[in-house]
């Protein structure tokens, strides 16, 4: 099976030295200049039963700073790339502030329903400061994303040997897309949290979650079926989706969650 996977982030943060590192070979382009690679170059290897085929992509810049031809071009084959992958690695500098620039490329990234690693590129140069600039992104990952679980790695394309960690990771990640969870696990996680935290009441009555069932895996869609759900807040639906990617271990995946009015989710 073919994996397809797209290496994207601003300017010179290191996704040409990455892709390389990948390949232990210099392929791509790698000079300190901005936008030094232009087109998407694409390489394959097999990693265990496999196919991965890598995209390394030009930098992607502010919708104010993007509209010069070259740029244009750049953001244009980036997007295509992605468009075309169903993994997507986000990469900043270590050294870097996250932006919101940055959060607008990882929402864009998540609307399109890919699933996203984030890494951390040049931790050689914090090694003093890991654990503050662990915390540091970790915030912004916990409190800006609400429906994903996501945990920056750390990476450095000077220190590391290989970057076999990220391949595994890519393969398991890939074949757990394809999981549908049982009607059984569902509603024994639903009642657990049905028994820990219900939803607040709603004037005279309170909103009940009576059915979880999975509807689809690419992207996963679950429908929670139950009584006056139009009367869930966004609070507890954000703390729902929250507590079944956590129950169930879900990172990197966008999950939709639709509450249905309805007692019997067969009709």
């Amino acid at each position: 099976m073919t994996i397809n996977i797209s290496i994207v982030g601003k300017p010179n943060v290191g996704k040409s030295t990455f892709f390389n590192k990948i390949f232990s070979k210099n392929i791509s382009k790698v000079a300190d200049e901005p936008g030094t690679t232009k087109d998407v170059i694409s390489e394959s290897f097999l990693f265990g039963n496999e196919e991965l085929v890598f995209h390394d992509t030009g930098g992607l810049k502010k919708k104010a700073k993007s509209k010069d031809e070259n740029q244009s071009y750049i953001t244009k084959e980036c997007l295509t790339a992605i468009n075309n992958s169903s993994i997507v690695i986000f990469m900043m500098d270590a050294n870097d502030k996250f932006t919101k620039n940055d959060k607008q490329i990882c929402r864009m990234i998540l609307n399109k329903f890919k699933t996203l690693i984030v890494i951390i590129n040049k931790a050689d140069l914090i090694k003093d400061e890991i654990k503050t600039r662990t915390k540091y992104f970790n915030y912004y990952f916990e409190n800006l994303f609400s429906d994903i679980l996501i945990k920056p790695h750390f990476f450095s394309s000077i220190m590391e040997k290989s970057p076999d960690v990220f391949l595994r990771k890519i393969c398991s990640l890939d074949q757990s897309t394809k999981i549908m969870i049982s009607n059984n696990k569902l509603n024994t996680f639903l009642e657990k949290t049905n028994n820990s935290h219900r939803a607040p009441q709603k004037g005279n009555f309170r909103p009940k979650i009576k059915f979880l069932k999975q509807v689809n895996s690419r992207p996963i869609i679950l429908k929670a079926f139950g009584t006056r759900l139009k009367g869930v807040n966004k609070d507890y639906k954000n703390y729902f989706l929250k507590q079944f990617l956590s129950h169930f271990s879900i990172y990197n995946k966008v999950v939709i969650i639709k509450f249905v009015n309805n007692e019997n989710p067969f009709s």
